[in-house]
Parts: structure tokens; C-alpha cells; sequence
């Protein structure tokens, strides 16, 4: 029987947009999340440590979030009555998508089961990694207390832990007396079980309140000084040394990249003094490759705008204002800024 597009359209149309729409959104913020937390310079630092988990993670918690807003929708009957009834809604096919609410419901109740057990898997394989990957570096971004911590005590011992593990027991049981034997047997079962959505959002908000890791900024400062000599250095060597160390202990080392070049040299040289050793292991001999540089910062920096400051001969100031002006494949801009002493 060949089947009529205009029929089809009239009774499936707006059903099956509907869906395409709520599916769309599933897949825009499950990959825009993703992306954050892999590319984001904000967690560069927590994605070193955890990896594919932390991107995992946040994207299905992204997807279960906008899950648990809508699920409880299709099941207000009153709100459906309302609409329903009144000229609110005014189209038929509108008014007749309400009675597939039940269809949505179990919908969004069947992604929000796949993707718990996505985040739960995500979450085991972070728990393992915030201890294996423990860094006293980096503290105040590690779960973790010390290096090779029970994985255990991050799930049992902490806010997120333990409402989790609370979550996905409720969750297992509003699964599993919403199965069709469960209901045809015994339907109080199902009723009751299914009341405990109450405490299912109870825990959902202590979980997320508990679970905000904080971003740090890669807000990156690149020092490059370029001499003729070692001396040269000498004069700036003790704050350039008094800020490394600072960035240092604040959990920020990559807030300041110093890269020093020596232009003349007969060989190897090196600042002398136990307390320059930070320096000497940014010292390099020859000049700086400013095309590989700005590629760099440009890849590191994609689609922001970035200051260059330039205090030296016009050699130089010419070939940092050329490649100032230069286009990227990052559609990083980079603004020009000269001062001279002279």
C-alpha cells in the first residue's frame, strides 16, 4: 500500500520534527561540552590529568541535565489539561502532539539511563586517574589528597560521590519497576517507585553544586628578550626569577612563558647562581623563530585577540608588525604595540 505524503505529514509530521528538534539539541550541547573541555584553555590543566574521562563526563552530565528538565513535563496533567482545553494551543496537530507526552516521557527517560551510564563509567575511570595522576602542582584541581588514593574514597567519601552512587540506585529502581511484567503484576510498585523522582532531584541538586570543578585561565604572558650577550640578562634575571616562582606556587607556571636568546655567543653560557637555574633552562642561543612563535600563541589563543608589545631595533619591530598583520588558520588577531627607549 503505497503511503500518502500528505497524510503522513498531516499525522507524523510535527511528531517527528519535534523529535528531530529535541534530538538536535541532545547532540549540539553533548559536542559543544565536549569540545570545551578537550580545546578549552580554562581546563588544560584538568584535562592533562584526566583526559578523555573529563570530557566524557561533562558532556553526558550536559545531556542529563537538559534530560532531567524535560522529562517531568510530559507527565503534568494538569499543565496538558489546561492546554488542552483552551485556545493557548490552537492548531489540532499541535493539540494532538500532546497525547504522544507519554512517548516523549519515556524517551527522555530511556537517554537519560544511557547516558547516566555513560557519566558513571566516565566518573570510575576519573576517580582512578585523579589518583594515579596526582600532582602536588596542581592541588587545589586534584580530587585526590595524595598520589595512589583509594579511587573508593573519592566515590563514598565525597558530596558528588556519594550522591552519585545514591542517584544511580534510585534510578536502578524507577527502571526496573517500570518494566511491562512489573506493571501488569503489580502496579503500586511501579506507582511508588516512580514517586521517588522527589529524591532522585533532591540528590541531583546536591550533585551538581558539589561537582563544579573550577577553570583555570591560560591567560598566557610570552617574556621573550633577546642579547648579545649573558650580562645583558643580569639586571632583570632576579624578577624575572621572584615571578616564575610566584606563578609557581599560585598553580599557574604557564602564566608567564620567558624564552631568553643570545644572539653572539662562542658557546653554551649560563647565568651564574643556584637561583637562576628557572632561567638558564629557558636560555637559548640564536634568535627567536618568530613565524613558529606566532603560530603558537595563534593555535593557543583561537579566536581571541592578542597584544604584542615590542621594545627593540626596527629589524625587529618590522618583522613582529608583519606578522601582526598576517592571517591564521586560528582567527587569532594580533595587535601591534611599539615603544623605544631611544
Amino acid at each position: 500500500m503505497a503511503v500518502s505524503w500528505r497524510s503522513w505529514l498531516a499525522n507524523e509530521g510535527v511528531k517527528h520534527l519535534c523529535l528531530f528538534i529535541w534530538l538536535s539539541l541532545n547532540v549540539l550541547l553533548f559536542w559543544k561540552t565536549f569540545l570545551l573541555y578537550n580545546q578549552g584553555p580554562e581546563y588544560h590543566y584538568l584535562h592533562q590529568m584526566l583526559g578523555l574521562g573529563l570530557c566524557l563526563s561533562r558532556a553526558s552530565a550536559s545531556v542529563l541535565n537538559l534530560n532531567c528538565s524535560l522529562i517531568l513535563l510530559p507527565m503534568c496533567r494538569t499543565l496538558l489539561a489546561y492546554l488542552r482545553g483552551s485556545q493557548k494551543v490552537p492548531s489540532r496537530r499541535t493539540r494532538r502532539l500532546l497525547d504522544k507526552s507519554r512517548t516523549f516521557h519515556i524517551t527522555c527517560g530511556v537517554t537519560i539511563c544511557i547516558f547516566s551510564g555513560v557519566h558513571v563509567a566516565a566518573h570510575l575511570v576519573n576517580a582512578l586517574n585523579f589518583s594515579v595522576n596526582y600532582s602536588e602542582d596542581f592541588v587545589e584541581l586534584n580530587a585526590a589528597r595524595y598520589r595512589d588514593e583509594d579511587p573508593r574514597k573519592l566515590l563514598f567519601t565525597t558530596v558528588p560521590g556519594l550522591t552519585g552512587v545514591c542517584m544511580v540506585l534510585v534510578l536502578f529502581l524507577m527502571i526496573t519497576a517500570s518494566t511491562y511484567a512489573i506493571r501488569v503484576s503489580n502496579y503500586d510498585i511501579f506507582w511508588y517507585t516512580h514517586n521517588l523522582f522527589f529524591v532522585f532531584y533532591m540528590l541531583l541538586m546536591l550533585h551538581v553544586s558539589g561537582d563544579e570543578w573550577e577553570p583555570y585561565k591560560l591567560r598566557r604572558l610570552y617574556f621573550i628578550w633577546v642579547c648579545r650577550d649573558i650580562q645583558s640578562f643580569r639586571w632583570f634575571a632576579d624578577l624575572l626569577c621572584v615571578l616564575h616562582n610566584k606563578f609557581w606556587q599560585e598553580n599557574r607556571p604557564d602564566y608567564v612563558n620567558i624564552q631568553l636568546y643570545l644572539s653572539q655567543t662562542d658557546g653554551i653560557q649560563k647565568i651564574i647562581g643556584e637561583k637562576y637555574q628557572a632561567l638558564n633552562s629557558r636560555l637559548f642561543i640564536g634568535r627567536p623563530r618568530w613565524k613558529l612563535l606566532f603560530d603558537e600563541i595563534a593555535k593557543c589563543n583561537r579566536g581571541k585577540t592578542v597584544g604584542v608589545f615590542c621594545c627593540g631595533p626596527s629589524s625587529i619591530s618590522k618583522t613582529l608588525h608583519k606578522l601582526c598583520n598576517r592571517n591564521n588558520s586560528y582567527g587569532t588577531r594580533f595587535e601591534y604595540n611599539k615603544e623605544s627607549f631611544s
